[in-house]
């Protein structure tokens, strides 16, 4: 398989070497993360580095219509302290190889996503992710209509967080997601009460093995501004699995504009558990409430503040966790984060994440951790 995608980018790339259009540039990066438990008795260290390589090419004189293509390496070494345990991943991958596209139709724009690309669903969390498909969307001044088709058998599940994926101890460059056929169909209108929106999207995976289910997800979204000082977003999900059972998730995020460089966040999630004929909710991509390991059954207040200014970028976020697997709802925990994103040069850029998980319920879940990242540009 890996031989089959590396050939694949490498003609794509030789077809186009010769467009005076074509342009190319790379990334290296570096990521050193580490972990520890509730007692800092076992430490963890995860050590990344990655080197991606980009193609573009206009394929017209009009550069409407347009080819991008990301392959990358990079390895991953986990190690625990004391114990000695450690293990070395290859990852080879190409994240992102696309046709796009667009046309003026009317009164509107008609554009053309196809290959591989990131994709996220209305939610934003339950299929958010690389994935390969066809987008196909219709925007106009007021409205905007889309539909996306794709296939998720052939990512890369070393490179590609999915709920489902299965991790084998010599899994090394690239190894299959599981397999989905993702299917998407979704409105929004924009300009309801002048400068709010409302969007609805059904959102359906069709499993092409009996390994996995199907499932389906319907969410509506309506966000906007309260003048120039506050600014909200609310999405309600609702979820099925082989039409069996149902799934919700709420979220409600609000931002307030204290200046040009400072914003204050707050907001709630909840994801549903086992409350009656409500059952857990499940997800595609990886999804958790932070640093914490719930997925759902939980509800999460969280505020947080968002700084930026000329060459630096930090931001604070503090959830509570409160689980709610049944009908009980306890004070699992609290989650906060710390991130801080400083562009040295115009290509050069350094972050530092730290966060800390403490659990109330269980103190042997609690876990803490900080993250160095760096990366230059060429």
């Amino acid at each position: 398989m890996k031989k089959i995608i590396l050939s694949t980018f490498l003609a794509v790339s030789c077809l186009f070497s010769s467009l005076s259009a074509l342009t190319w540039s790379g990334i290296i990066d570096n990521n050193s993360k580490l972990s520890a438990n509730n007692d800092f008795s076992q430490l963890g260290l995860k050590q990344s580095n990655g080197v991606y390589l980009s193609l573009a090419s206009n394929l017209n004189e009009a550069g409407n219509l347009r080819f991008v293509a990301e392959g990358l390496y990079k390895y991953s070494l986990n190690c625990v302290f004391p114990a000695g345990s450690a293990s070395f991943t290859n990852i080879l991958d190409v994240d992102l190889l696309k046709f796009a596209g667009n046309w003026t139709i009317g009164d509107g724009l008609f554009a053309l996503s196809l290959g591989r690309f990131q994709y996220s669903d209305f939610s934003g969390f339950v299929f958010s992710q690389v994935s390969d498909g066809a987008y196909l969307s219709y925007d106009t001044l007021k409205t905007k209509t889309a539909i996306y088709a794709g296939y998720t058998g052939l990512l890369n599940r070393l490179n590609v967080s999915m709920a489902e994926n299965m991790y084998g101890p010599g899994d090394q460059l690239y190894a299959l997601c599981p397999k989905y056929v993702p299917v998407a169909a979704d409105f929004t209108y924009k300009a309801l009460f002048g400068s709010n929106t409302l969007g609805f999207q059904a959102l359906c995976f069709i499993p092409v093995t009996e390994e996995n289910t199907m499932k389906f997800y319907g969410t509506l979204v309506a966000n906007g501004y309260f003048g120039t000082l506050a600014s909200y977003d609310v999405r309600v999900t609702l979820g099925t699995e082989k039409f069996e059972s149902l799934m919700l998730d709420v979220k409600l995020d609000t931002n307030f504009f204290v200046n040009s460089n400072l914003v204050v966040l707050a907001g709630a999630e909840y994801a549903s558990g086992n409350q009656g004929s409500i059952k857990p909710f499940l997800t595609l991509s990886t999804y958790t409430f932070g640093n914490s390991p719930i997925r759902n059954g939980a509800i999460v207040p969280k505020v947080g503040l968002v700084f930026a200014a000329n060459k630096i970028y930090a931001g604070l976020t503090e959830r509570v966790i409160l689980s709610m697997p049944a009908d009980q709802i306890a004070f699992n925990g609290l989650d906060t984060s710390v991130n801080v994103l400083y562009n040295l040069f115009s290509d050069v850029q350094l972050g530092l994440d730290i966060g800390a998980y403490i659990c109330i319920e269980s103190k042997d879940l609690s876990n803490y951790f900080a993250t160095l990242k760096a990366s230059l540009a060429f």
